[in-house]
């Protein structure tokens, strides 16, 4: 027959080596992690259970044993045991505080503080009167025989010790919120388990329910802690450093979350970065740099619903993932807000900056589209916002999704149309209004494939985004050479041909000596070609520009600034460039009347007063060659005289010079 003494003992003794090897196991954790307390407890709770439990076991072993070594054994097997008791109750105690207030709460305040403290001052009570008991007997006693027996203070004691847990279950589930559903579970284990077990062995004098709960607490404790550690493993995976925000790859387990809830369509993605945010960084450092991404994140959190999320990509790159409804108001807040940062040595100095941004927004409508997908719909719209509509927000919509599938089709086709030379120059005239005949020509490129006509705006973007529209342009002023060769071979008298040329180009140290070399291989004269470079980017300082400007004129050519007035630093650039021609943007030959006209008219004046020649582009009326005329600019080109003309056509108004009044 089976003996369940030995059973009992049996159990005792595996709990406790389980006890000892998971403390054991902690301590390596709280070597490599001083200042993770919940290690610390875990670790010091499974060392007083191994105690506990070999302290119960060795009771058991000598409970009414006569003999000497049976007589130190029993009593100091029992003070361990109840010692270790009331020193977990203190540490189940400490781990409910720390597992919900990130402290004990000895003594930094928190939510249940009173009734912590009280919870610690039993058990220091309890053990007061275990040393006690040691010379009066009053928790219990032994006989002769080295029986134990309990007193009646035994009870009053279990009864302190039942108040302690229920201390703790009323904190625990007034703070039920502030942890997950498991972690509560557990930690209303560790206190329900050696309650109930405490009211059975109450009942069934002589088994160790108690004793054999709190090692099986202690055991539930390891685990849950050690699934805690591998949840906040994967939490910090979602998370980025700087700002503790969800980080891309959290961005989009949150999506798929909305997407397995069939809540996504409620959804939008907003991709957007902070304008000019290098520039901040070069001014004030990266320090308040980084304070001004986690200000402005904050502030930005700050309106958003607790149901809707911010991620950090990376640098000054964020994602909002936002209900429609919600969508404005978020908008009007990347548009511009002011965030205060600190930023310098000792308490540093406060100052207030005004933040905007850019941003792609994608409205999902597709329930069941990937988050990666949607986030890629989002930044593609912020990229088109940024780099071709140059709008603070643009959207993914059908329209530009067509439009980019378009683009990509092209971008496929680019290269086999350079090499089948499927691009052709047409020619647009340059009239002198005052005696209305021919004095120039502009070289434009148009793309026929399939015997379709591909417009300039269509493909030039696409080109100038992966340089090969530097390429582009080389072929244009070849073929404009071949055929100014030709027309000089046909006798006729060629008027200076303007070549347009991506400031792409610049990144070529030795430009100037290559569009020398091409001309010169085709053995026309240098002042039948003119080069023209666009005023609107800056992707190169003004330094390499003049460098470029410089060389041209050293080897014989003119140069004209294209579009002139549509970019932010017009004036310096005429002030640091010496140009020929300054042609003036069609924006405001569409638009002269009012404001617009008062700065043409200073235009105007400004070119005349540094000796340039001007060129109005996109004369398309009676009204703006009047306007012109009365400003004094003789020299025009638009659909008002001539649309621009493929070579033939050329041909013969090189011939016929004059135009019809």
């Amino acid at each position: 027959m089976i003996d369940p003494l030995s059973i009992q003992k049996t159990f005792l003794l595996f709990e406790a080596s389980f006890c000892v090897f998971v403390s054991l196991f902690t301590v390596l954790l709280v070597i490599n992690d001083k200042k993770n307390y919940k290690n610390q407890l875990i670790m010091f709770g499974n060392f007083f259970a191994g105690l506990l439990l070999f302290s119960d076991f060795f009771t058991y072993v000598y409970d009414g044993v006569e003999g000497r070594t049976a007589f130190v054994m029993i009593r100091v097997a029992n003070f361990v045991l109840f010692f270790s008791t009331f020193l977990i109750v203190i540490t189940i105690t400490m781990y409910v505080a720390v597992q919900l207030f990130g402290t004990a709460g000895i003594k930094v305040k928190i939510p249940g503080q009173k009734r912590f403290c009280t919870v610690y001052w039993i058990a220091v009570f309890c053990m007061i009167v275990l040393i006690v008991s040691q010379f009066t007997d009053i928790l219990y006693y032994f006989d002769e025989s080295n029986a134990y027996h309990r007193n009646p203070f035994f009870f009053v004691t279990m009864g302190l010790i039942g108040i302690c847990l229920l201390l703790n279950i009323s904190v625990l589930i007034e703070n039920r919120k502030k942890t997950d559903l498991v972690t509560f579970l557990s930690m209303l284990a560790y206190i329900i388990i050696p309650g109930i077990a405490t009211i059975i062995q109450s009942i069934f004098y002589g088994y160790s329910f108690v004793n054999i709960s709190i090692g099986f607490v202690l055991i539930i404790m390891f685990i849950q802690n050690s699934y805690s550690q591998s949840q906040e493993v994967l939490r910090i995976s979602k998370l980025e450093v700087r700002t503790g925000l969800l980080n891309e790859h959290g961005c989009i387990g949150e999506i798929e979350m909305l997407r397995s809830k069939g809540k996504v369509c409620n959804y939008c993605a907003i991709y957007f970065d902070i304008s000019k945010f290098s520039y901040f960084n070069r001014k004030y450092g990266m320090i308040a740099g980084d304070m001004l991404l986690k200000n402005y994140s904050v502030k930005l959190r700050g309106i958003l619903k607790s149901d809707e999320f911010l991620a950090r990509e990376g640098s000054d790159h964020f994602i909002a993932v936002v209900k429609k409804e919600n969508l404005e108001k978020i908008l009007d807040f990347l548009k511009e807000t002011e965030v205060e940062i600190t930023y310098g040595p000792g308490e540093g100095k406060s100052i207030v900056v005004k933040v905007s941004s850019v941003a792609g927004v994608y409205e999902i409508n597709e329930e069941y589209m990937k988050a990666e997908d949607i986030l890629s719909n989002a930044y593609t719209a912020l990229l088109y916002a940024k780099t071709v509509s140059k709008k603070s927000v643009d959207y993914m919509s059908e329209e530009l999704k067509e439009k980019l599938e378009n683009e990509r089709k092209l971008k496929g086709i680019l290269f086999e149309g350079l090499e089948k030379e499927e691009f052709q120059v047409y020619y647009q005239p340059k009239i002198d209004m005052q005696s209305n005949t021919l004095c120039g020509g502009e070289a434009l490129v148009r793309w026929m494939h399939d015997d379709n006509v591909i417009a300039p705006e269509d493909f030039i973007p696409i080109m100038e985004k992966n340089d090969s529209v530097c390429t582009l342009d080389f072929y244009v002023l070849r073929k404009v050479c071949e055929d100014i060769k030709e027309w000089q071979k046909e006798g006729l008298d060629i008027p200076t041909i303007s070549v347009n040329l991506s400031r792409r180009n610049l990144s070529n140290t030795h430009l100037a000596k290559d569009i020398d070399n091409v001309v010169k291989a085709y053995g026309i004269s240098k002042d039948l070609i003119e080069i023209e470079i666009t005023e609107t980017s800056d992707e190169f300082p003004a330094s390499v520009l003049k460098e470029f400007v410089s060389s041209l004129h050293e080897l014989g050519y003119k140069v004209a600034v294209d579009d002139f007035g549509c970019g932010a630093a017009s004036l310096s650039l005429l002030r640091e460039t010496d140009f020929d021609t300054l042609k003036i943007d069609k924006g405001f030959i569409h638009s002269a009347f009012d404001k617009n006209l008062t700065i043409l008219t200073h235009i105007v004046n400004l070119a005349k007063a540094i000796d340039m020649k001007i060129v109005a582009e996109g004369v398309e009326t009676q009204k703006q060659k009047e306007i012109l005329m009365g400003l004094g600019v003789n020299v025009v080109q638009g659909y008002f005289y001539d649309r621009p003309l493929p070579k033939e056509e050329m041909s013969s108004r090189i011939t016929g010079k004059v135009y019809n009044a």
